[in-house]
């Protein structure tokens, strides 16, 4: 987990897959997010319900079930989600 910046005025939760979106979370940071980094979807919704992030970016793979049980909490049904893919994996499954 990348520590979180005390200056930064947006918090961001990034659940991914490391292999897969490794650079973000240190890209967030160096463009001034505060970052928390979650490992898979179980850690992400944990994450989530305990740390209250602005925004929530998650990794395409991940995005169906995690995004589903984020929005069934109240505490975290109101929080954005982004689905952060790569286009060739996209393009791989076909049209979404």
């Amino acid at each position: 987990m990348t520590p979180p910046s005390a200056g930064s005025p947006l918090h961001v939760l990034l659940i991914h897959r490391r292999d897969a979106t490794e650079g973000y979370g240190p890209y967030l940071t160096d463009e001034g997010f505060r970052v928390t980094e979650a490992n898979d979807s179980d850690d992400g919704v944990t994450k989530a319900l305990a740390v209250r992030p602005d925004v929530i970016v998650l990794y395409f793979d991940l995005d169906g079930e995690t995004t589903g049980r984020l929005k069934a909490h109240a505490s975290t049904r109101g929080i954005p989600v982004i689905a952060l893919a790569k286009l060739a994996e996209v393009r791989a499954r076909g049209a979404v």
